[in-house]
């Protein structure tokens, strides 16, 4: 897929309202989360990590967009777009893929939504996205639980390889829920300290929520334009195992699959891999092993990146922010320290820096996701030519 490269990068964190808030973030690796709200309805006050209301959208004067994961998406759409250089006439052709687990779900829990409307909470987000920036191309919603940020980029290389679109905007994002949180403690997936996917006494995750965007063009088109893109989206690949509805398949064989798919369709082997560690040990070993064994003899060169440390859990922004962070590692040549490790997992094969940044010694990150329902996906980028 090295046709299919990314010329805009935007993104919306607790680090910060910006890509570079976002990166400068990374490397201080010190981010700590914040007690929950006070109506989150909980006994305990599980941590989380949430964007500042400020670094939302600014304004909505039509009060057209008032949930939370639109506004947040429209501002990392627009970061993306003003990055690229992209103008009004380019926008009106481009496509949309939006990875989402519960959309604009504060809508619903702060009884703001129609009764006849509720059901619209995940994909209301595509059309503030798109109706904001005048996209007129192919508009699509995916929701594959915690992989939907990977998914939602991959498939919009799809539709630029299919010539569907020369120009896709691939957005993820997700807001804070007192339903998800409240479920997640049930099942005894959060960690109550901060989110260390890396440190052998993790107890689980600890949800975020923000938003991501990548531009993706064809070369073709960049070129014609002068673009200057951040790297090319080398290979694809989805399984799904639907082994248990939250449990990874314990061998990981279809996880394995996309993996090696992906790998197997890169140019080369990866200076680095941005893994999506959560927190919870049974996830974070299977995909560890799964990458190791993937890598082979390379594995002790390619350092490992965890990036919802200091972002939590974005759910279906969670793949998005990969390949920003992804991006901005080929853009700086330098791989982020993992950080609050203690004690790192000695089931963890993988080689994973602690001490400050390394360097990026080949121009070329994976990505992996996982999700609820077993639904996997990895993809490769690397420099653009």
């Amino acid at each position: 897929m090295s046709q299919v490269v990314i010329t805009g990068l935007g993104a919306v964190s607790c680090l910060g309202g910006t890509v570079d808030e976002l990166w400068e973030g990374l490397l201080r690796a010190e981010h700590r989360p914040e007690p929950a709200p006070a109506d989150c309805g909980l006994a305990s006050d599980p941590p989380v990590y949430l964007v500042p209301d400020a670094h939302r959208l600014p304004s909505d004067p039509d009060g057209r967009f008032p949930g939370r994961a639109s506004r947040m998406a429209c501002t990392a759409v627009g970061q993306a777009v003003a990055d690229a250089g992209l103008d009004a006439a380019a926008l009106a052709d481009a496509g949309l893929t939006v990875g989402t687990t519960l959309g604009d779900i504060d809508l619903a829990e702060e009884g703001r939504a129609a009764e006849t409307d509720r059901s619209a909470e995940t994909y209301r987000v595509s059309a503030a996205v798109a109706s904001t920036y005048g996209l007129g191309g192919p508009n699509q919603s995916l929701s594959t639980a915690c992989s939907a940020g990977v998914y939602a980029v991959s498939w919009g290389a799809e539709l630029i390889t299919s010539g569907q679109a020369d120009v896709v905007i691939a957005c993820g994002t997700d807001g804070y829920s007192r339903v998800a949180l409240a479920s997640l403690e049930r099942f005894g997936m959060l960690d109550t300290e901060l989110c260390r996917p890396f440190d052998a006494d993790r107890q689980g995750m600890v949800t975020g929520d923000g938003a991501a965007a990548v531009i993706l063009e064809s070369a073709a088109h960049a070129r014609a334009r002068g673009a200057q893109p951040y790297a090319a989206l080398e290979s694809v690949g989805w399984s799904c195992d639907g082994h248990h509805p939250t449990a990874p398949e314990p061998g990981g064989e279809q996880l394995s699959r996309a993996v090696a798919d992906a790998l197997g369709g890169a140019a080369g082997t990866p200076g680095a891999a941005v893994l999506h560690r959560a927190g919870i040990a049974v996830n974070d070993v299977v995909e560890s092993q799964v990458i190791a064994t993937a890598l082979g003899e390379a594995v002790a060169e390619v350092p490992a990146y965890g990036i919802k440390a200091v972002i939590g859990h974005t759910a279906g922004a969670a793949g998005v922010f990969g390949c920003v962070a992804a991006s901005l590692m080929l853009r700086h040549g330098s791989v982020p320290p993992n950080a609050h490790v203690a004690t790192l997992d000695p089931e963890c094969p993988l080689t994973v820096p602690l001490a400050g940044p390394v360097p990026l010694v080949r121009p070329r990150v994976l990505v992996s996701a996982t999700g609820f329902g077993g639904n996997n996906a990895a993809l490769v980028l690397g420099a653009a030519s």
